[in-house]
């Protein structure tokens, strides 16, 4: 697969990792001029950690540990090198992917209990420093019968039989079955309905429309697609919850809503409303693509708007992106605007808070092969319209890094040479992958578990 920077530059790479000279020779005996192997790795991870601010204020992006310090050493001509668990870089190796993706998330979430700042990998409430966990409030109440009963499932249970398959659904950390009452103190006039997030497919709408995922656009029916791919060979085809980053939130109702229900009940001034109506108006963004500049929120209606929920909740994602992002700044903040961090930790569910990025496996489905994506179900998603039908299976009681969780990707990656640095994009926007739930899987699985209990990722 080519990378950024050959398709930036129209010149090929150099499949010989261990070449410094800038030609390659093709099956004819042709010799062209191709980018150095490392040479290439190099000016890829550059050029990615040069797009990351752009991706990141768009919402395109969750920035992580590993970005920042990749961005920090593109500057000095380096990447790649910041520091991993102990013995994680030769387990990690064995995994196929980056190792400093593997983290024991108990301590992730003690290190963010401490405020630390280590606690990245997704644990990150917000790109400011905030007050310390301790000190936040929040009031979750939940739906009763909101939810169906957890059950958990065992790796082995998955992959019994050997023809089994899982397929990923990619998702922010939003909680479900309940209703957010109150965010630093302050009652909301109208509780925020939480609808996740991974347990989605748990609460009504499995109950009502046997609905197991819910996305926008063409992302159902390509994970449908998938579906009814490998459902023609394996027995079972399940549907494996994959966790985005700990500010993936930022461009769903769920934030959205908080926001603008704080903003009803503090003592903002008008001038202060006006002020921050006037900086998203005057937001500008530039496509990465076409250079293009464009105001994204130029109509903007204004905070004090008698409809600006419903002008929000009709926005695009990337919109909803802007607002959020655009609130989360030391400015705002003073001037008495909600806190964003807190917000965060309001509606992120408590077992994904601290979970390091891309670990999965929490909610497990089983998709169903033929069944047309649902464009009009009776339980609707406020920011995820259309729904994907399956059935709720369970949860492992232990996540899995994805890298574990869906070895053949990785694997794929590596035999095409791509860069560690550029996974977890293409795992996102790319066709969900098929992983065979075999002994071999299973084997890593039991491999990760028992280096895991040894301390090797602490």
């Amino acid at each position: 697969m080519a990378g950024a920077l050959s398709n930036l530059l129209g010149i090929q790479r150099n499949p010989n990792a261990l070449t410094l000279l800038p030609l390659a020779v093709d099956e004819a005996g042709d010799v062209s001029f191709a980018i150095p192997s490392m040479a290439y790795d190099a000016g890829d991870a550059l050029l990615d950690a040069f797009t990351l601010p752009a991706d990141v204020y768009a919402g395109r992006r969750e920035p992580t540990v590993e970005d920042a310090t990749n961005f920090s050493l593109s500057l000095l001509g380096s990447s790649f090198l910041a520091p991993a668990p102990k013995n994680a870089l030769r387990s990690g190796a064995a995994y196929l992917g980056d190792p400093r993706l593997i983290k024991n998330p108990r301590v992730v979430r003690e290190m963010m209990q401490q405020d630390r700042p280590e606690a990245g990998f997704g644990g990150q409430l917000s790109n400011l420093k905030h007050k310390p966990l301790s000190e936040m409030e929040y009031e979750f109440v939940p739906t009763e019968g909101g939810l169906l009963v957890n059950r958990t499932v065992t790796p082995e249970q998955i992959a019994e039989g050997g023809k089994n398959v899982i397929i990923p659904l990619v998702g922010d950390r939003t909680r479900a079955g309940g209703v957010v009452t109150s965010i630093g103190g302050k009652r909301l006039e109208t509780p925020v309905d939480m609808q996740g997030g991974y347990q989605f497919g748990q609460s009504k709408a499995q109950m009502d429309d046997e609905s197991v995922w819910a996305s926008a656009g063409g992302i159902p029916q390509g994970i449908q697609n998938q579906v009814d791919l490998a459902g023609r060979d394996a027995d079972n085809v399940y549907l494996g919850y994959v966790s985005m980053g700990g500010k993936s939130d930022s461009v769903s109702h769920h934030m959205a809503d908080a926001l603008l229900e704080q903003i009803k009940v503090s003592p903002l001034t008008k001038g202060a409303k006006k002020a921050f109506d006037k900086h998203l108006r005057n937001l500008e963004v530039v496509d990465k693509k076409t250079k293009k500049v464009t105001k994204p929120l130029k109509d903007w209606v204004g905070l004090d708007d008698p409809n600006i929920s419903e002008y929000v909740a009709n926005l695009t994602q990337g919109q909803r992106g802007i607002f959020t992002q655009a609130m989360d700044k030391r400015s705002w903040k003073d001037m008495g605007f909600p806190d964003v961090a807190e917000t965060r930790l309001a509606i992120t569910d408590p077992e994904l808070l601290g979970l390091p990025h891309g670990y999965g496996g929490q909610f497990i489905g089983r998709g169903r092969v033929g069944s047309a994506i649902d464009e009009n179900p009776s339980y609707t998603h406020k920011t995820y319209p259309n729904t994907l039908k399956g059935d709720y299976v369970g949860g492992l009681d232990e996540p899995l890094p994805r890298q574990i969780m869906f070895p053949e990707f990785h694997k794929a990656r590596r035999d095409q040479k791509a860069g560690l640095v550029q996974d977890d994009r293409s795992f996102n926007i790319g066709n969900p992958s098929i992983q065979r739930l075999d002994q071999e899987w299973l084997d890593g699985v039991m491999q990760y578990y028992d280096d895991l209990e040894a301390g090797k990722f602490d």
